[in-house]
């Protein structure tokens, strides 16, 4: 999660998105904090979409009202405290841990995660860049956190940032294959950038409630199931 970013138009998509699918669950929201300076660049491309109501606030009416209100705020100290204050995500546990840097206490690290996430039922990890690929960093999420966060009647949620990568969707797809989830959902927005939204293990009527979100959003939206 890039802090700087909070109210901005990917946080529209992700937040509606999470929104949507998270009536009747207990929803866990773990940001990984890498402790960098990560000022707003182009900040008008980031929140001009909040002085265009008429072309966005259809989407999620509320949640768009709430995000203005936070930006409007930005002089606050701490935006990701704000988020969870205004309980855009109702009564969504937010985790603060800082991802280490060095990849040696990534286990005990992520051991600490699994535990404080052990009474939710949906999971979303928010990285700055997504999925670890070639290599893990702390803007990474890594596979083996993946694996250890599944847990049976729970849904997990990663962001990903895509990166052009040829075939990008596939690819993360068969990774998720590969650790044992057998049903993979990518729901990708497209809004001032390109992310993706990894589904893993939702029942019937999650899938139905992400088809619903993925017709009213529209050209911004699209899904892909494996």
């Amino acid at each position: 999660m890039r802090i700087r970013h909070i109210g901005g138009i990917g946080d529209f998509g992700k937040l509606a998105l999470l929104r949507h699918l998270m009536q009747g669950r207990r929803l866990a929201v773990c940001p990984y904090l890498t402790g960098a300076d990560d000022e707003v660049k182009d900040f008008d491309k980031h929140f001009d979409y909040l002085r265009r109501p008429d072309e966005f606030r259809h989407l999620a009416p509320d949640l768009f009202d709430q995000l203005v209100e936070i930006v409007s705020g930005r002089t606050v100290a701490d935006p990701l405290a704000a988020l969870q204050t205004s309980r855009v995500l109702e009564n969504a546990i937010f985790l603060r841990h800082e991802v280490p840097k060095q990849t040696s206490l990534r286990p005990l690290w992520a051991e600490g995660l699994v535990n404080s996430v052990s009474g939710a039922n949906l999971v979303f990890l928010d990285p700055d860049n997504g999925i670890q690929g070639k290599r893990l960093t702390n803007r990474h999420v890594a596979l083996a956190e993946i694996a250890a966060l599944r847990l049976k009647g729970r849904v997990l949620i990663i962001g990903h940032h895509q990166s052009g990568r040829k075939a990008e969707v596939k690819y993360l797809a068969d990774q998720m294959k590969d650790l044992g989830y057998n049903l993979v959902e990518i729901v990708r927005l497209r809004l001032v950038a390109s992310c993706l939204y990894v589904i893993l293990d939702q029942d019937e009527d999650m899938a139905d409630a992400t088809a619903r979100f993925v017709r009213k959003w529209g050209s911004w939206a699209k899904s892909y199931r494996f």
